[in-house]
């Protein structure tokens, strides 16, 4: 699904990974990156801890987006994140913060979809 959905994606458009942990959140964004990647041994890591990694493939950038440790909403705004829905692919794990209330309107018109991994 992942591979077949990074042939179809065109920037700028966010994809909110919802599921619990062990859902597949991080797999379906390896493969999905994998499948647009430049250079292909490029390795793929999890943003848990750095929050962002930014990768350059065939469609330009890819952010993916780790939000599991964001507790203040200022955070996001620090990370560009916004902007970057605006101009590139993003992949989102955690995404919960960008529906509240106080963020719909930086994503009203940001082309965004949910994909529940939920199992």
């Amino acid at each position: 699904m992942a591979e077949s959905m990074a042939d179809d994606v065109l920037p700028p458009c966010s994809i909110f990974l919802d599921g619990g942990l062990g859902a597949g959140k991080t797999t379906f964004s390896r493969f999905f990156i994998q499948r647009l990647l430049k250079d292909k041994q490029q390795s793929i890591t999890s943003p848990t801890f750095n929050i962002v990694q930014i990768y350059d493939t065939t469609k330009g950038s890819i952010w993916h987006v780790d939000l599991y440790r964001i507790k203040d909403e200022r955070e996001i705004v620090e990370l560009g994140l916004f902007e970057a829905m605006y101009e590139c692919v993003c992949l989102i794990e955690w995404p919960q913060i960008l529906l509240s209330s106080s963020f719909r309107q930086y994503i009203a018109n940001c082309k965004y979809m949910v994909l529940d991994l939920g199992i």
